[in-house]
């Protein structure tokens, strides 16, 4: 245990130190959505690309860690849809959002920073493929429900189009997309240009973090404590087990990425979850379920790693 909080620990203090230094105000909130940019445009880009062009193709299409995790979430998605709208009685839109925040992993920050120090190089293949999921599934059907709620921009079906429109010109899944291209093609960009993604690609996972903590500040947890729990719980407990579960019935695949898999489910809610909510007026309870699941999740998180290692589906020296 002690070996998994080796690694895990400073994961939160990076994003502890994001939080207070906003907090007492060494860095300026303003500043957080300038350094979010540079991260999610650039240094995690960088880091995909070098990561998977490195990589033989074949390795980077898993189509058992996709079944996992994109089955796993969309379960998880429907049931917190289901329980918000007939337990809870709340707006379609409303019930949307509260799906996704119990689906919708921070697989690119917090997830990234974890399952790199565990797993090596192949964990980044696991957070792409993970994350092909959420952007290019789970977003897109909640926005379509958002719209269609509130009779927005036309039929359910042109939202679905315009979220997905939306998600392939995302610098992430353009990067994804690139990655893959370039280990198809065996093709590494000349060495200048090279240099210049590893040094943007080491930045990516402390930059992340610190500005995951940055986010947290001003953000209130009071009120909506029922349709919080919904959120925390579904994300931080129901998602990893429903994914564990799929993992189980799968036939076997990579030991590697059947752990990523399970470890990925297990993160928080993303970040991105109240921006995309805000539009929607949804945003108020997405924050809140953010900073409580954020900070639940190092329990959560080193319970699961914890529980894996028992099972031994660590490395060695973390089993």
């Amino acid at each position: 245990m002690l070996a998994i909080l080796a690694i895990t620990t400073p994961i939160f203090l990076l994003i502890a130190l994001g939080y207070l230094a906003v907090r007492v105000g060494i860095i300026p909130k303003s500043a957080i959505g300038g350094m979010a940019a540079f991260a999610v445009n650039l240094a995690l880009p960088a880091l995909l690309i070098k990561a998977l062009s490195a990589r033989p193709v074949l390795d980077l299409i898993n189509p058992y860690y996709l079944i996992a995790f994109g089955a796993g979430s969309l379960l998880v998605l429907a049931v917190g849809l289901v329980v918000a709208l007939r337990m809870r009685a709340a707006p379609l839109d409303q019930a949307a959002f509260q799906a996704l925040g119990g689906s919708l992993s921070n697989s690119a920050f917090v997830g990234l920073g974890i399952v790199s120090p565990i797993f090596g190089t192949l964990a980044v293949t696991g957070v792409a493929l993970s994350m092909l999921v959420d952007l290019i599934l789970l977003i897109p059907v909640t926005v379509a429900l958002a719209e269609w709620a509130g009779q927005k921009e036309g039929s359910a079906r042109e939202a679905f189009l315009n979220a997905l429109y939306r998600t392939f010109t995302n610098p992430l899944v353009l990067a994804i997309f690139t990655g893959m291209f370039a280990s198809w093609l065996q093709w590494l960009p000349p060495k200048p240009v090279m240099t210049a993604v590893n040094m943007l690609a080491g930045t990516a996972a402390p930059l992340s973090l610190f500005v995951i903590g940055g986010m947290l500040v001003g953000i209130s947890v009071r009120g909506q404590r029922v349709d919080l729990g919904q959120m925390v719980l579904f994300k931080l407990a129901l998602h990893p087990v429903v994914v564990a579960l799929i993992v189980w019935w799968l036939p076997p695949f990579d030991p590697i990425l059947q752990a990523c898999v399970i470890v990925l489910a297990s993160m928080p809610m993303a970040g991105v979850l109240p921006m995309i909510a805000q539009r929607y007026g949804q945003e108020q309870l997405s924050a809140a379920a953010l900073v409580t699941a954020t900070a639940l999740s190092f329990f959560s998180i080193n319970l699961v790693l914890w529980l894996l290692g028992e099972q031994g589906m660590l490395p060695a020296g973390l089993s």
